[in-house]
């Protein structure tokens, strides 16, 4: 008893510094615990106890964390972009609530847990601009949440919203979307921007 009730304080006292999202090692030294069948005792007593959440093998989580602030601790790089961006930006309407979408370096990858899914769209070092700060979240801007949805459909990304129809592109800044374009390097994409923006204008 002493001990899960003091596990409990160590995660409350620490909850808020590390955004409500403990990695496996976190929690290893936070416990000070290097037996692995003793971290996991202890750590599965904090999940018994609502404490914690198990995300995956490697992250946990307070019952009261975002999912934004947990996507940005899975990886580091990422912004929040597509529809969760457009959505925030109030340039489409609602997307399903219990999936976000983010950008990262690399492959494309999804996580999938009771409270909902974390999908990671993959890209390369050059394609990693175009966001700010929300509350400490990087969130793409609109420009770049515009972009980034064009350049994944084009990939075969499907979303919950129409592409031609649904986004508010009078929002948009297009001096910055004609300038960010250059940094595509790609000549069919380009003339896919132009062509929905051109059809949203007629």
């Amino acid at each position: 008893m002493k001990t899960i009730t003091s596990d409990i304080n160590l995660i409350n006292t620490w909850a808020r510094s590390m955004g409500g999202v403990f990695s496996l090692g976190d929690l290893r030294n936070l416990l000070n615990e290097n037996g692995d069948i003793q971290l996991y005792r202890r750590i599965n007593a904090l999940i018994e106890s609502a404490v914690l959440l198990r995300f995956k093998r490697e992250f946990y989580m307070i019952p009261d964390c975002t999912t934004e602030i947990l996507s940005q601790r899975i990886y580091s790089d990422s912004y929040i972009s597509l529809g969760s961006a457009l959505a925030k930006h109030l340039m489409i309407g609602s997307i399903p609530s219990k999936t976000l979408y983010s950008v990262k370096r690399g492959r494309n990858r999804t996580f999938t847990a009771d409270f909902g899914s974390l999908v990671f769209v993959g890209t390369n070092p050059d394609q990693l601009f175009g966001f700010e700060y929300h509350d400490a979240i990087r969130y793409a801007t609109p420009e770049k949440a515009f972009l980034d949805t064009l350049y994944y459909h084009q990939k075969g990304q499907q979303f919950s919203f129409d592409i031609y129809t649904d986004i508010n592109v009078s929002a948009l800044n297009t001096g910055t979307i004609e300038t960010w374009l250059k940094k595509y390097n790609n000549p069919k994409f380009v003339t896919f921007v132009k062509g929905v923006i051109s059809g949203y204008n007629q």
